[in-house]
């Protein structure tokens, strides 16, 4: 079953790579926030969904090429430390930097975080996914450390 999952998630990824292409070439200028439902894969963004998601393919076809399903989801926790680790770093540099600019300018798609905890500031904002992206850190880290403990390659 953990196999079939793997299969449609690399079909899946690749796909979306390949509708990320034309995304990005209709809009030459500036980028389209895609995080609602591109966070799975780690994009905020088409040409992060391009990128990550050939990325992702990649894995799930070698870890089934392979025949080893733990290497997909050690695959996909890296990826996460990665991940976390540099937009922790992102939210961490964008309280500070001015002038604001797109894509950076993205105050306006802080509405979910308004809507928790009411108007608060910009940086009040990065700070909080700041955290988040921390706490997936230290969630993909602890997993897999637990991984690499209990199960063998």
């Amino acid at each position: 079953m953990f196999t079939l999952f793997i299969l449609i998630w690399g079909v899946v990824n690749l796909f979306l790579a390949v509708l990320s292409v034309f995304k990005i070439k209709r809009n030459k200028e500036k980028c389209d926030f895609i995080y609602w439902w591109g966070f799975i894969v780690g994009a905020f963004v088409w040409e992060d969904m391009l990128v990550f998601n050939l990325l992702h393919a990649g894995i799930a076809f070698v870890s089934l090429l392979l025949k080893n399903n733990l290497g997909w989801l050690v695959g996909f926790l890296v990826f996460w430390i990665v991940r976390s680790a540099g937009e922790t770093l992102y939210f961490f540099l964008q309280q500070s930097i001015v002038p604001l600019h797109h894509p950076h300018n993205i105050g306006k798609h802080f509405g979910p975080i308004r809507k928790l905890f009411g108007n608060i500031s910009d940086q009040k904002c990065y700070i909080l996914l700041q955290a988040v992206m921390q706490s997936i850190l230290v969630i993909s880290t602890m997993c897999l450390i637990y991984i690499l403990k209990n199960y063998s390659f």
